[in-house]
């Protein structure tokens, strides 16, 4: 094409418009198929990037309408009003499955019981979506339709201002709305640009850079309580009773056989080692070497004399990983506040098995399991389960079950076999 051919194409109106269009279509493509890519390669999908995918989805599909409009025809509409008609039907479902996931991000912010009811948003934003798509058949392009896709996004703001969220946290959404709002003024102002699906693009982005950001903070979150989590537990483990009952014991038996004394101060010092070595420990351990632990506590437990109890163990299963010090703490609990506490306990079970896409670990004593305790005695052993439970919730979504009665207390762990697969793939 010649200058003055060139010229005259761009001074035309039309021709304008449609490479703005075309300009914003091309790019609108490439940035919702880089969020859609985003949120697919996710390992872990909650219910609210449910409902984001959603809305991806039904961005794309305006967006392949719009190119498609050509092609399609419905009744004795032309073909670009019946693919554009199609392409606003798509677009007007975008903010209700927005209002649904800000929805969930309230619940899983604020919690069931906090989190404020959004049944009234959601109903709204069908209506207006409703409202859309029956002004899109009859008018399509109109200003009228236009002005119902601004109040659409006007709702969402005003939705985020009577949420429980501060409105500093809201600051970003509020953000992301203003962009299908200007949209939407540029379709009241000029019904022939189509930007719309750039607008719907623009506030996705926004949302996904803001849940990337909440998913960080998140994780931060659990690593700092993680770390709190293992400075208690080992506090709680080496603590000044054990070690001076251990060091009192071992002392004792200097006189009567310095074999066993030998044997003793080592597997006191391998203990603490073991320990020690937890605390600097980001990951799983192998069933095995958590066993090796509680071999080395029980052990050091038998020293005294009037410490006499069997302990059985039923694996049925052990080539499994799980948090560091969480069988460990159930055992002692067993030892000295099972069969401890009892004049007739004197057996201590470990017991694993797989079922059901979980594995078990069971600690059964045969103490009375319902026998007061001293008040620092409850401490020690709630602050103990207390850091167990912990671990295993964050570390491999594992859940830990105290069963107490007459009979004595079973403590079972039940620990997701699917994750403790990614979790060690995941760190290879």
């Amino acid at each position: 094409m010649t200058t003055k051919e060139i010229t005259a194409f761009l001074e035309n109106p039309g021709n304008a418009i449609n490479i703005i269009n075309n300009v914003f279509n091309i790019v609108s493509i490439v940035l919702v198929m880089v969020v859609f890519i985003s949120v697919a390669q996710m390992k872990k999908y909650s219910i609210r990037m449910g409902w984001f995918l959603a809305a991806i989805c039904m961005i794309i599909g305006g967006i392949s309408a719009e190119f498609m409009s050509e092609n399609l025809t419905v009744y004795n509409l032309s073909q670009g009003e019946s693919g554009m008609i199609l392409a606003y039907c798509f677009f007007s479902l975008v903010a209700p499955l927005f209002a649904l996931y800000f929805i969930e991000t309230e619940r899983a912010e604020a919690g069931e019981e906090q989190a404020w009811d959004g049944a009234f948003w959601t109903t709204l934003h069908l209506l207006f979506a409703f409202l859309v798509v029956i002004l899109a058949i009859f008018d399509v392009g109109s200003f009228v339709m236009w002005f119902a896709f601004l109040l659409q996004y006007i709702v969402v703001i005003v939705m985020l201002f009577f949420s429980s969220k501060d409105i500093s946290a809201s600051v970003g959404f509020i953000m992301g709305c203003c962009f299908p709002i200007t949209a939407a003024i540029v379709g009241i102002i000029n019904n022939k640009l189509q930007v719309f699906d750039f607008g719907l693009v623009m506030l996705f982005l926004i949302v996904l850079f803001l849940y990337q950001q909440d998913t960080e903070r998140e994780l931060m979150k659990k690593r700092v309580e993680l770390s709190e989590s293992k400075v208690s537990l080992l506090m709680d483990q080496i603590h000044p009773h054990f070690i001076y009952n251990s060091l009192q014991q071992i002392a004792l038996l200097c006189d009567d056989n310095s074999q066993v004394v030998k044997q003793s101060i080592f597997d006191f010092s391998a203990y603490l080692r073991s320990n020690f070595e937890s605390l600097t420990n980001d990951g799983l351990i192998p069933f095995e070497k958590e066993m090796e632990h509680v071999d080395l506590y029980i052990n050091l437990s038998k020293i005294s004399p009037s410490r006499n109890f069997e302990v059985e163990k039923r694996f049925n299963v052990t080539d499994f990983k799980i948090p560091a010090l969480s069988v460990q703490p159930l055992v002692e609990n067993a030892i000295q506040y099972g069969i401890g506490m009892s004049t007739k306990g004197e057996r201590i079970v470990i017991e694993t098995y797989e079922e059901g896409g979980y594995y078990y670990i069971k600690v059964k004593d045969d103490g009375h399991g319902q026998k007061t305790q001293l008040q620092t005695q409850k401490k020690h052993k709630s602050v103990g389960t207390q850091n167990v439970r912990t671990r295993l919730k964050m570390m491999c979504e594992g859940t830990l079950e105290i069963n107490r009665s007459e009979k004595g207390t079973e403590s079972v762990i039940k620990i997701p076999s699917t994750k403790i697969e990614r979790t060690n793939e995941s760190r290879k």
